[in-house]
């Protein structure tokens, strides 16, 4: 009788042990234990998306196991950001997430996701210092001049985009009110086609990325004004600062990240953090995003949140404050 009790109970022990596992989330074992797909919210060939694929690949390397991209681009990234919030929430699902993810919320009036309850933020990838520069006729030589000149002839001064709504455009639109100006915005559909009417002079100014503009400054097609970023810029180590300007809470940068679907396990979001910081301080990496004009940034999950959640509240306030129309 003993001994029937005693198989009895280990009998059960053993099916007790299995459920258990089967019912464990998969970021309670080993993680990663099959491909994690990195989803873009852009066509490839972007520096997006080249910088997706320099982290997947380094990742891909360092586990031993696929990290693959997917490009799922169209409607302002909303199709690649709804496709995670919808995702399974084991960490085999993540979101190259930027500027965009944080200006939507504001410009869009109905999203099918929740920006801050249906997402895990993981870790800051890099950011890339935002530029205002000028056709060479453009008549003010600096910020200040423009701003003289946009107060005497309000509403006359054009400034192109990447498309309304960005974060590039609210940028612009928290500086029109900051400064007591009006300017006219003019939306493109990417950075190529803004360039290039602002050489040709069909707009004044412009604002985009020093990385996007670098190539032109330096012959002679576009002027600087100024940089949105803390110091000089060391490819443009003449043109000031916006807080150099007299503008300091104007500092914006565009960002990079990673996040996941809400309630992704805490160990998945530790080993994801710790091995992309790792993946971040490779020179190979962060020569590459040198190139792209990327600054590499790293943190915690809690360092990437809290500027999530900040610039969801800035540019909130700046939609409202400036009277722009939502979508």
């Amino acid at each position: 009788m003993d001994s029937l009790f005693i198989r009895i109970t280990a009998a059960a022990c053993l099916v007790f042990i299995y459920a258990s596992a089967q019912a464990q989330p998969a970021g309670a074992g080993a993680y990663p234990a099959k491909t994690v797909r990195l989803v873009v919210g852009y066509a490839p060939g972007g520096s997006t998306d080249i910088v997706a694929r320099a982290v997947a690949q380094r990742l891909s390397e360092r586990w031993g196991t696929q990290v693959v991209v997917e490009n799922r681009p169209g409607a302002d990234t909303i199709i690649a950001t709804d496709a995670v919030a919808k995702a399974r929430p084991d960490g085999y699902t993540l979101l190259l997430a930027n500027s965009t993810n944080a200006t939507n919320p504001s410009i869009i009036s109905k999203l099918p996701y929740d920006p801050v309850r249906d997402f895990t933020s993981v870790v800051m990838l890099g950011a890339a210092t935002n530029l205002l520069s000028a056709n060479p006729a453009f008549p003010p030589k600096s910020l200040k001049e423009m701003i003289a000149l946009a107060r005497a002839r309000p509403g006359e001064i054009t400034y192109a985009s990447v498309g309304a709504g960005s974060s590039q455009h609210l940028l612009v639109e928290h500086f029109a009110l900051r400064a007591r100006v009006k300017l006219l915005h003019v939306p493109y559909k990417g950075g190529g086609p803004a360039i290039i009417d602002t050489m040709a002079g069909h707009v004044s100014t412009m604002i985009g990325t020093v990385a996007s503009q670098e190539s032109y400054i330096k012959a002679g097609r576009l002027k600087p004004l100024v940089v949105f970023s803390a110091a000089r810029s060391a490819v443009l180590p003449q043109t000031p600062t916006i807080a150099e300007q007299g503008f300091p809470e104007l500092r914006s940068e565009y960002w990079i990240g990673i996040m996941g679907p809400a309630k992704v396990p805490p160990t998945v979001v530790v080993k994801l953090n710790t091995d992309i910081n790792a993946v971040l301080d490779l020179p190979e990496i962060r020569e590459r995003f040198k190139q792209l004009g990327v600054d590499p940034l790293g943190g915690s999950a809690e360092d990437m949140d809290r500027h999530y959640r900040k610039e969801l509240t800035l540019w909130a306030n700046v939609v409202r404050d400036a009277g722009i129309e939502r979508k």
